[in-house]
């Protein structure tokens, strides 16, 4: 894999995060590591918007391309449109992101048009995806599929974000779930689980039960590869070099 295909999601900083640094500072660390690409995540901020304008600004300064993870639904639990969809393109904006991903939410209750609901999001200048998640509403591979065949039948540009490692996590194969999803993916979370407990339970990449090598084999090349996994220097290191030499 090429280096310029890696993105750092700020959550490989989650130690740091916990101490208080700030996600501005985390993308000064991703430049040190030599990625060119980041993942910053709404749950992260303290206030978007006070933080947008320097993040934006580092952005460009550096030249990197910014993903916005915000863990939030389109959907509401009655189907309605999130009504907060407009400020997270907002904050998106404003910091010089060029993808955003959400969940799917209630999309079952859903009985609008969704050509109509969802135009104004999906035809921005921010790429609009979903992600799995470790929940059987957003995160099963029928669910997706549905969501995602109405997207396309409506002629939404809406794709899918593959995250590696919530697949276990909704009683799913990785491998299975790459050879349906693999047409609408355009973007890759990766880590691995390991079991035995209650839940799986996420771990670095080199680390589990998951044959991630297959899986990227499966999904189309030349994405945007995130390591999203709590991790010190020297595991994000090793981290970037496995997906170098993968």
């Amino acid at each position: 894999m090429d280096k310029k295909n890696i993105v750092l999601n700020t959550l490989v900083f989650n130690q740091q995060h916990d101490n208080g640094e700030s996600q501005l500072n985390m993308l000064k660390r991703v430049v040190n590591f030599g990625i060119q690409q980041a993942e910053v995540r709404r749950e992260f901020f303290d206030d978007p918007a006070k933080e947008a304008n320097d993040i934006k600004n580092f952005v460009s300064e550096h030249q990197l391309k910014l993903f916005y993870s915000v863990p939030e639904t389109i959907f509401t639990d009655n189907g309605d449109l999130n009504p907060e969809l407009s400020t997270y393109f907002a904050e998106a904006k404003s910091m010089g992101v060029s993808s955003l991903k959400m969940n799917i939410g209630g999309f079952d209750k859903f009985s609008g048009d969704l050509h109509s609901a969802l135009r104004e999001y999906a035809e921005s200048d921010i790429e609009f995806n979903v992600e799995n998640d470790q929940s059987i509403a957003n995160g099963s591979t029928k669910n997706i599929l549905k969501f995602l065949n109405a997207a396309e039948k409506s002629n939404l540009d809406i794709k899918f974000v593959f995250d590696l490692g919530n697949w276990r996590f909704v009683n799913e194969n990785e491998l299975d779930a790459a050879k349906s999803l693999s047409p609408y993916t355009r973007y890759i979370h990766v880590k691995n689980d390991v079991l035995g407990g209650t839940k799986p339970q996420v771990v670095s990449l080199d680390t589990g039960v998951i044959d991630w090598h297959s899986a990227l084999e499966i999904l189309p090349k030349n994405l945007p590869v995130a390591l999203e996994y709590p991790a010190s220097d020297d595991e994000i290191n090793h981290g970037i070099d496995l997906l170098i030499n993968n």
